[in-house]
């Protein structure tokens, strides 16, 4: 099988690249024991290795027909033929489909292993459940990256710590133009969304001069905005990687999740409020907190979620896009809702 090339950037993990030949395949028309006999003769001499226990079955032609389990095969008589115990009803997968979406497919079915075939269907190999799970944990890392604004091309390997073992030389001994070529696109797009909410915090420069002590709750109400919407946007995106959120539930997801934010923001907001009215013995500036922590966790929530389904249906990757446009969307709104609420409280002083 030959090795995809380490430059194409858009290529994507097949079946194919991570399948092993380490599988019994016989013809229908042999008896049981022979086909026992057979798995015998393949089963490793190291005890420490790993045997799938199924035995493929195939037509003249090499098309994958049945399948049958050890177990099976050892409770049947001998002299029965194979066909009498096969299952015909057989889960595969295309050597070319996407092993990402392979381990999705899988991830309920509980099977150690799955046949791959070709356009024929004929058996070329088999992929393990445990090498899909290395696919998601590969595909995981990448994700996590990409939400840090880290864009990694996409690497082509058969063997998954291979694929990790390249990404991590990427990271660590990339020139400094490819460095700042994978990192600083999302990093710019950050720095904008920092300067309007920079921009925000002008607007309100009166009501900040009014009550300055205001000032002291800026970061409390972002940076519990921002945690709020980093979970829902790794929520999300693990979601749609695992196959648990899609057209059909989506909507109920995002509602929940924003219920979800404004529980979060009553609790949290609750306790902030209390120690600023501890602290200060104002209650005024209490509500006020408490309205914008509640605010913007529902803001942050909502955007945490949607924001990458709205960039994943485009067709772009939500993990390398949404991050910096959910922080700049929660971090504007918090200040709005923050500052809104300090004005109409300014207003009642008559400050």
């Amino acid at each position: 099988m030959d090795e995809p090339p380490e430059e194409a950037e858009d290529y994507e993990l097949s079946v194919g690249d991570v399948m092993t030949d380490g599988y019994v395949a016989v013809p229908a028309d042999i008896s049981i024991e022979e086909a026992t006999d057979r798995f015998q003769e393949f089963a490793p001499e190291d005890p420490t290795q790993t045997t799938i226990y199924y035995t493929y079955i195939l037509d003249e032609d090499d098309r994958l027909i049945g399948v049958a389990s050890l177990r099976e095969m050892l409770s049947a008589p001998d002299d029965d033929p194979l066909s009498s115990i096969m299952k015909e009803e057989v889960v595969s997968f295309h050597e070319t489909a996407d092993a990402e979406q392979a381990a999705m497919d899988v991830a309920d079915l509980h099977y150690p292993a799955v046949p791959v075939v070709d356009d024929d269907g004929q058996l070329v190999g088999i992929v393990r459940s445990d090498t899909l799970v290395d696919v998601m944990e590969a595909e995981s890392s990448e994700d996590m990256l990409r939400m840090q604004g880290m864009n990694l091309p996409e690497l082509g390997a058969s063997d998954l710590t291979d694929v990790e073992e390249q990404r991590s030389k990427i990271m660590l001994d990339a020139s400094l133009s490819d460095i700042l070529r994978i990192r600083v696109p999302w990093l710019i797009v950050a720095l904008a969304g920092g300067f309007l909410a920079g921009g925000v915090i002008g607007v309100y420069e009166d009501t900040l001069e009014a009550v300055v002590i205001l000032a002291f709750f800026i970061p409390v109400v972002m940076d519990m905005g921002g945690n709020v919407g980093t979970q829902s946007s790794t929520i999300f995106i693990r979601g749609v990687v695992l196959g648990h959120i899609d057209k059909s539930n989506v909507v109920r997801r995002i509602g929940k999740e924003t219920a979800v934010g404004a529980l979060i923001g009553l609790m949290v907001g609750a306790v902030a409020a209390v120690v600023a009215f501890m602290w200060l013995g104002r209650a005024d500036i209490a509500y006020v907190v408490f309205g914008a922590m509640v605010g913007t966790s529902i803001v942050a929530a909502l955007v945490g979620f949607l924001i990458p389904w709205l960039v994943y249906l485009i067709g772009q990757d939500p993990a390398a896009a949404s991050n910096p446009i959910v922080t700049t969307i929660k971090d504007v709104s918090g200040l709005l809702i923050y500052f809104g609420l300090a004005t109409l409280l300014v207003i009642e002083l008559g400050v």
